[in-house]
């Protein structure tokens, strides 16, 4: 910065710099403390599905128990409507006396015929008790697991389990009555009223489980992982950061830019006014003033504001950030460049008169100006700027001597009017107000 630089051009850079410190230290500490947003914890509904999962399982043991009771309950009636408990012992037939009347013989025979066993239906009549078992065996770790073992069913579990292995190796009838006798010696004395009423127990706990699960999981809630963006969130933050400081180093070098274009354009115009055109001096002062101020302070400002907007807004993405930067230095520009607009020429005699404090051009420039009618400062530049240095210092000079000559003539008129009224038209007299004040009658004419 030096003394060409305007008021409103370090006015506006620093508060350019206090603006974007405000907005951006916020934006960024937005940025950082930033959380995903809070979302149903997929884990605790992951659980809740589990458990209410396992409810099926165990109403399905719970099935498989009433079943095998039910099943039992029938096996037994059709295994001894088949006989199936009696010709177990194959030397039974040598405990009959061998001496016998042939009427005892036949007798013994047809008993003996009506007591065989109904091979065909054997198995048949075995085979879902066999699967029953099969089923809730299958049970029993789950079963135990919810409820905890207990010492009256845990002889049953051990019945059923061999049970559910008992199964002909082959299809031959004598194997088919071999295992559905071996089935109905382990299941006939056993009842699952304690076994079913464990399953419901299990079945009760592995609701329970669910109920509790469910309930929790409606208001379990996590935090989701913020978004990874375009470019990774410490860059973005970095490159928004970065983006502010480099529009406040231009506006920075575009003020300094200025004035030194006015320092490089005034300098050597000095001893030109003292000698050959002291207009162009002068000239030179009423372009240079016409000019705009250096800087950007409307971007400056624009890409902070729109730097805080996007990370208040959006703080999870960082890439919105960027973009509110950016797009906060377009509408800066914008509306710094219709602030100029809007301003014109209404800051043209002010910045006029502060260059005219530097340079003391060798016209006053308060001539000038006085000779420029208010509000046609606009078309006055237009027309000005139009003209070539030469011409313009003639313009400058005319309107200055035209100046003097109205400031002389108001100057003559006012002393005529004194006149006019018995005052000497020469004013005061050199030696001042004589004492007492002015005499009776004015002073006298000269």
């Amino acid at each position: 910065m030096n003394e060409y630089t305007r008021r409103e051009e370090v006015r506006w850079t620093l508060i350019a710099s206090l603006v974007m410190v405000m907005c951006i230290a916020p934006a960024v500490v937005l940025l950082v403390t930033a959380k995903g947003k809070e979302i149903d914890d997929p884990q605790a509904q992951k659980q809740a599905d589990d458990a209410a999962e396992l409810i099926k399982p165990a109403k399905a043991c719970v099935t498989a128990a009433k079943k095998l009771g039910d099943e039992i309950s029938v096996f037994k009636d059709a295994a001894k409507a088949a006989h199936l408990d009696a010709n177990e012992d194959a030397d039974a037939s040598a405990k009959v006396p061998k001496k016998q009347s042939v009427a005892g013989r036949l007798n013994r025979k047809l008993q003996e015929k009506e007591k065989e066993p109904d091979i065909g239906l054997a198995w048949n009549a075995a085979q879902p008790s066999e699967k029953a078992a099969k089923i809730l065996n299958g049970c029993k770790d789950t079963v135990v697991a919810a409820t905890g073992p207990r010492p009256d069913t845990a002889a049953t579990w051990e019945v059923i389990a061999k049970a559910a292995d008992v199964h002909p190796a082959t299809a031959d009838a004598k194997e088919e009555l071999e295992a559905t006798r071996k089935l109905l010696k382990l299941l006939g004395d056993i009842t699952v009223d304690k076994i079913a009423e464990q399953t419901k127990d299990a079945e009760a706990d592995a609701q329970k489980k669910a109920d509790a699960l469910a309930a929790k999981a409606k208001t379990a809630k996590v935090r989701a992982p913020l978004p990874a963006g375009l470019v990774p969130r410490q860059i973005a933050v970095g490159i928004g950061v970065g983006l502010s400081v480099v529009a406040l180093l231009l506006s920075y070098l575009s003020v300094r830019v200025a004035s030194n274009r006015r320092l490089a354009t005034l300098v050597p115009l000095r001893e030109a006014a003292k000698t050959s055109q002291p207009g162009l001096h002068a000239a030179a002062v009423l372009r240079l003033a016409s000019q705009g101020n250096g800087g950007l302070p409307g971007a400056v400002i624009g890409g902070a504001f729109g730097g805080l907007v996007a990370a208040a807004v959006a703080a999870a993405d960082t890439d919105i950030f960027i973009a509110g930067v950016m797009l906060g230095f377009l509408l800066g520009l914008g509306v710094q460049f219709l602030y100029r607009m809007v301003i014109g020429a209404s800051q043209w005699r002010q910045r006029s008169q502060e260059l005219a404090e530097i340079e003391k051009p060798a016209i006053p420039l308060v001539l000038v100006l006085s000779g420029i009618n208010p509000g046609l400062e606009a078309e006055f530049i237009n027309f000005f700027n139009a003209l070539s240095p030469a011409d313009a210092a003639s313009t400058v000079e005319k309107l200055a001597s035209q100046a003097e000559e109205r400031i002389l003539a108001a100057a003559d008129a006012g002393a005529a009017a004194r006149g006019a009224m018995g005052g000497p038209p020469g004013g005061i007299p050199p030696g001042g107000m004589p004492p007492g004040g002015m005499p009776p009658g004015g002073f006298p004419g000269r």
